[in-house]
């Protein structure tokens, strides 16, 4: 919903067309579908397909990324928390011009979806507007209430016919957001008015309790009571980046750049102090109690014309020089984690180009409830983006408006989307 209203805002094309087999799909879903793509709209087009003798049956995902890569997904499943959690055994090709995938085919893909209105085929119902959704309910192609489930085909119990014995089950191998809005509930009918459904959002989680603890700064926050590291979600304290930033534009150094040297040791990237506040803290049983939030972490190298992506691995943000016997300056650290380090070393060489170095340009993009990973953008020495970056970074400079030692803010839609 939030990639499908940002679309919206922004008048980006969504082109879908959905079933509606029997006429079961509900009315109240497709005004909710209306209503976040901002129908009627110059670069988005609904449709609504349904036969008397036969299913529409597809499940074709085609994306177009804003640096003018690929990606979709063909296959069996349909876009519910069954199919694409796991709980459901699958078929499908995922494609991607970034992996190497003809740009052709990804084109056929999504020409597949285009050529359902240029013309409208038969069977095929476009909506327009709201009140499209309610004509198409009053020929009864769209339901009111949803269809009565069919009962199971296995034994009751979930057992094995005449065995007693219990079927296999299938664990969710993602966990999805919840989402909540007027999906699923049939609006009020108000003779010659048509109804406005509120757009739905996601279901934003609880704000966690996050407090100071001595005898740390009181800039650090903890989770009560937490003896082990806080992970992902549970890592961040709620608060957000000042100024709607959404990260940071750093210099690389003798440390940072360490692994892409070929040099030993732990490569870290110091945190300036302003950032703090958003994360919640656990404390890791070490040598020394520290505090420490720990996250998935992604690396990619941008060029211009695209990107290199290592496989995720794990990071941590921990606090030195503050707990009890300890020596240090008192700072934050973000762990350049050598696995996915040396992933995009090995790629970035592949490929010939010029791995990073002390005095390249970084960008973090820094975890949200929404997306708890740490995202770290290298980029490549002297391209645009580079540039780019590199100036703003001197700019706060002259300014004095730099965030902690040698960073300054991140502003939205800077760099490429992942």
């Amino acid at each position: 919903m939030p990639t499908l209203q940002r679309l919206s805002n922004n008048n980006q094309i969504v082109h879908a067309v959905i079933g509606s087999n029997d006429g079961v799909t509900l009315e109240a879903h497709v005004a909710d579908l209306v209503q976040v793509l901002r129908l009627p709209r110059q670069h988005a087009q609904l449709g609504v397909a349904s036969y008397g003798a036969g299913l529409f049956h597809p499940k074709t995902y085609h994306f177009r990324r804003n640096d003018g890569s690929q990606a979709a997904y063909v296959g069996s499943a349909n876009l519910t928390p069954a199919g694409i959690g796991g709980q459901n055994v699958e078929a499908g090709l995922i494609i991607d011009t970034r992996e190497g995938d003809s740009p052709a085919v990804l084109d056929a893909v999504a020409g597949s979806v285009d050529s359902w209105f240029t013309p409208i085929r038969a069977g095929l119902e476009q909506i327009l507007n709201a009140a499209d959704v309610s004509r198409l309910q009053q020929l009864g192609l769209l339901a009111v209430t949803p269809a009565p489930r069919p009962p199971p085909v296995q034994p009751p119990g979930g057992a094995h016919a005449g065995t007693g014995a219990p079927l296999p089950t299938l664990k969710p191998l993602v966990s999805l957001p919840k989402r909540v809005g007027t999906a699923g509930v049939a609006p009020a009918v108000v003779p010659g008015v048509i109804p406005v459904l509120p757009i739905p959002v996601l279901a934003a989680p609880a704000l966690p309790a996050a407090v100071p603890q001595h005898p740390f700064p009181t800039y650090v926050l903890f989770a009560p009571g937490q003896a082990t590291p806080t992970t992902a979600a549970t890592a961040l304290s709620g608060a957000t980046l000042p100024g709607g930033y959404v990260g940071l534009v750093f210099r690389l150094n003798q440390d940072s750049a360490r692994h892409w040297r070929g040099a030993s040791g732990t490569a870290n990237i110091s945190i300036p102090v302003p950032t703090v506040p958003t994360l919640r803290f656990g404390m890791f049983q070490g040598r020394y109690q520290r505090p420490r939030a720990e996250f998935e972490f992604l690396i990619r190298y941008v060029y211009p014309g695209g990107d290199l992506r290592a496989a995720p691995g794990q990071t941590n943000v921990m606090v030195y020089g503050f707990a009890p016997g300890e020596s240090g300056h008192g700072d934050v650290r973000l762990v350049v984690s050598k696995p996915p380090a040396d992933d995009i070393r090995t790629r970035i060489q592949g490929q010939g180009r010029p791995l990073p170095q002390a005095d390249d340009v970084g960008v973090i993009e820094w975890p949200t409830m929404i997306d708890p990973r740490i995202r770290l953008t290298l980029l490549e020495r002297n391209s645009p983006l580079f540039n780019q970056c590199a100036g703003m970074l001197a700019a706060a400079d002259a300014a004095g408006q730099l965030v902690g030692k040698g960073a300054c803010w991140l502003p939205p839609n800077v760099v490429p989307v992942w």
